[in-house]
């Protein structure tokens, strides 16, 4: 009987032990890598997370109080940018 096939999988290290005859594969270990030491690193990294998705929450409901006077800014800047400027707006249909 012939012996196994040991393949490394060039991605994660995983070590795969092959049947040459079936070719099915007889045994995987894998290399677990843990994000975190312990329970109270994860709880740690969970809070972070939770905090800086409440800041995030919190500038996006601050951005669309003034989401109106944010757009007419960008239109005032838009339209100052087209007056300094000597070229024609682009065309959609040149693109064709």
């Amino acid at each position: 009987m012939p012996n196994s096939i040991r393949v490394t999988c060039p991605c994660c290290d995983t070590l795969l032990v092959v049947d040459p005859d079936t070719g099915a594969i007889l045994r995987e270990d894998r290399k677990v890598k843990r994000e975190h030491a312990s329970l109270d690193d994860a709880l740690g990294s969970l809070r972070s997370q939770k905090k800086e998705a409440a800041e995030k929450l919190a500038r996006a409901m601050e951005e669309s109080k003034h989401r109106q006077e944010i757009l007419e800014k960008k239109f005032e800047e838009a339209c100052k940018k087209a007056a300094e400027s000597d070229e024609p707006p682009p065309r959609p249909f040149d693109n064709d």
